[in-house]
């Protein structure tokens, strides 16, 4: 009771006011020694060669390069695209988007025309520094065309999609709750199928859970469908809890 009370008055008031410092920046990290084993130096190269990556690692920290590297790789090992002229993607649960050039570079790769779209149910939560997610995604998705964040319910999504990302949603009341949300958001099942339904025939969704707990809750949502399960292998980035993939193709 008392996390609900205290969730749904400070989510009401972080809405309302939209609070946030203004441009927000990052400056240029040297990447010479990223302490990688050969095999991660070698799958580098790779990505950065065949996704035109290289770019973006002139032009980043250390700490979010070596998290857009690991999104791309799992993007480019498990998830294959079918190249079209327009290809059009919905990333759920956005946070502050902080992987967005790994998805754009990744779909760019495979169409002419990109729709990226990104939403966030609590895009004006604020950190530390007094910038929100909002504000900080302003700058990650700075210079991409065709990408779109949106402060918003998914549930309110009605568009459809090729390809649906989705990197650990809320499947337990327990991360739900510390992570600042009103128990009435939480509704993995009824959120799964919405999000299912926005999906283009043939089109793909893309899961990403932590802990073995979660990945079980994961799958008992997913139990009416037919989807591939893999756990990861935590190339360029170190995870606290193993996490696990989980790829759906609506039928």
């Amino acid at each position: 009771m008392f996390w609900n009370l205290r969730n749904s008055i400070d989510f009401f008031f972080r809405r309302k006011i939209n609070f946030s410092r203004i441009n927000y920046t990052e400056k240029n990290e040297n990447k010479a020694d990223l302490g990688f084993s050969d095999f991660e130096v070698k799958q580098e190269n790779y990505l950065l060669n065949k996704y035109n990556f290289e770019d973006y690692k002139n032009n980043s920290t250390l700490a979010n390069y070596c998290q857009n590297l690991h999104i791309l790789n799992l993007l480019d090992k498990y998830l294959l695209v079918n190249p079209k002229e327009r290809i059009s993607v919905l990333d759920i649960g956005s946070k502050n988007w902080y992987y967005v050039q790994s998805e754009y570079s990744y779909f760019s790769k495979y169409c002419n025309d990109i729709q990226l779209d990104g939403v966030e149910i609590d895009a004006y939560r604020l950190y530390a520094n007094f910038y929100n997610r909002l504000e900080v995604a302003k700058y990650y998705m700075k210079g991409l065309s065709g990408v779109n964040y949106i402060p918003a319910d998914v549930m309110s999504i009605n568009k459809q999609y090729d390809y649906i990302i989705w990197i650990l949603p809320f499947v337990l009341i327990e991360p739900h709750r510390y992570w600042g949300l009103p128990d009435k958001y939480f509704k993995p099942q009824n959120l799964f199928e919405h999000a299912y339904s926005l999906l283009n025939k043939g089109g793909k969704m893309f899961i990403i859970n932590q802990g073995d707990q979660e990945f079980e809750a994961q799958k008992f949502i997913m139990k009416d469908k037919k989807y591939l399960s893999y756990k990861i292998e935590a190339l360029f980035y170190e995870y606290k809890y193993d996490r696990y993939l989980s790829i759906l193709e609506k039928e």
